[in-house]
Order: structure tokens, then sequence, then C-alpha cells
């Protein structure tokens, strides 16, 4: 980490580049966090923890009408992702899905 941003070269570093380390270790969490539960929650559909796989539509369904109760359209959300037609949604479309 300290050698990222050790522009210096010194081996130590001064506080801004600890203030770049924070960041750049903020970041890797923020990102880390999203992509780990958008996984764990495909796997919870579905789908496998190696984002192969897929959520069939009438599964989608299920889980946001009646489990969640939820009264958006998902019909017409899974339509518009579902970009090949499949009826299945793959781990790039999931990821669209819930971003919406």
């Amino acid at each position: 980490m300290i050698s990222e941003v050790d522009d210096n070269m010194s081996g130590s570093i001064d506080f801004g580049e600890f203030l770049k380390v924070v960041e750049n270790q903020k970041t890797r969490m923020e990102n880390m966090d999203h992509e780990s539960d958008l996984i764990d929650a495909f796997v919870a559909c579905g789908g496998q923890p190696d984002k192969s796989g897929h959520v069939k539509r009438e599964t989608m369904i299920k889980i946001i009408k009646h489990d969640f109760g939820l009264t958006i359209d998902i019909e017409e959300l899974i339509n518009k992702i579902d970009t090949d037609g499949s009826g299945e949604i793959e781990f790039g479309e999931f990821s669209i899905l819930l971003a919406k």
C-alpha cells in the first residue's frame, strides 16, 4: 500500500500520501462490498458464486412480488434488462436490474 503512494520513494509517507492510502483503501472496500453483496444476492436467487448460471424470470418475479410484497412492475424491468431475450437473468443483467 505504501509503495503505491510513496511518490518521492523515501520509504516513508507524508500526510498527503497517507490520505491517498486511506482514500485508496476506502475505494477498494466500497467496490468489494458492493460486488460481494451482489454476488450473494445472485446466488440466493439461483445463480452461481462465479457469476455463471442465471436466475429464472419466474423466481425473480416471485421474490419481488410475493416474498418482498413490492408493487413494482418487475416484469417490465426484466423485459428491459433481458437483452438476449432468454427469459433467464444472467449476472450482468442481474446487476443492472438491482441498480434500477
